[in-house]
Parts: C-alpha cells; structure tokens; sequence
C-alpha cells in the first residue's frame, strides 16, 4: 500500500512537472507580447525612457519574463545587454529574445517601431504555439500523471 501510494505521488508529480513547463512557457511568451506591446505604445504616445518604462512593466509583474526584463532595466543604464537564461526555452527562442532585447534603445522612435513589430511577428508566432501545447498538452499531462498514479496504486493493491 505503501508503495502504491509512493508511485501515486512520483506519477502526479511528473504530470504536474511536466503541466508546470508548458505553462512557463505560456507565460513567459504572453508577458513578452504584452511587454511588446506596451513598449509600441509607451514610445509612440508617453516618450517614456526604455529602462522607466521597462521597469514600470516589470515590477507589476511575477514570473521569469518579468525578472528578466528587471535584468534588462537595471543592465541598460550600463549598456550590458540582458543574457536570456531560462533553459525551458529552445536555443532558437533564447536567441530571439537576446537579439530583441539587444535591439531595444538602439534606433530612433519611428524605426525602433519598425524593429518591434518585427520582433513581435517572430515572438507572437512562438505563443500562440506554446499557449496551445499548454492547453492540450500541459493540462492532459496533469490530468494523465494522476490517472497513471492511480492506476498503479490499483494495480499494486
């Protein structure tokens, strides 16, 4: 019994584990798009400096996007760029992230514009992607890791 119930949790925790990194993911892309977004309006409309406006977006938030970006705000007064760590994401999208980011502060305001647009039609792709692996995969592998659990507690009882 002891050891159905052990394999119950091992099970419900490799479904919640892998539920957790599809939803990272998910978060991570949405808070980018939304970061996006509000720095076309804050350059357009409000002429807010990069590092303000990123760390006025950043400490309203939780999550890895949000501690990268507040990495971004308090790197760029030095003119470091923001080294994008978060090993749930392919080499493919730490680059994108990097060279949007390197790419921020960099031109005048109506062609910073044009660049994040650019950068928002190869990140917006990316989270449509991952908000639909999180919707099918990430909830049916929480559900599946404790239906797993379950039926191996049975099956050991």
């Amino acid at each position: 019994m002891i050891v159905g119930a052990a394999l119950f949790v091992c099970c419900a925790y490799a479904g919640f584990g892998i539920s957790a990194y599809y939803r990272k993911r998910y978060l991570f892309f949405a808070a980018m798009t939304e970061y996006i977004d509000a720095l076309a309006s804050g350059i357009s409309y409000a002429k807010t400096p990069l590092p303000k406006l990123t760390r006025a977006f950043a400490d309203g938030k939780r999550g890895d996007a949000a501690q990268l970006l507040a990495k971004f705000a308090d790197n760029a007064a030095s003119g470091e760029g923001a080294k994008c760590e978060q090993k749930f994401l392919s080499a493919f999208e730490r680059k994108t992230i990097e060279e949007f980011l390197d790419s921020l502060g960099r031109y005048d305001s109506e062609t910073q514009l044009a660049e994040l647009a650019r950068h928002r039609s190869i990140i917006v792709p990316i989270a449509k992607d991952c908000e639909e692996k999180y919707r099918k995969t990430g909830k049916l592998a929480a559900k599946l890791g404790i239906l797993i659990g379950i039926a191996v507690m049975l099956a050991l009882a």
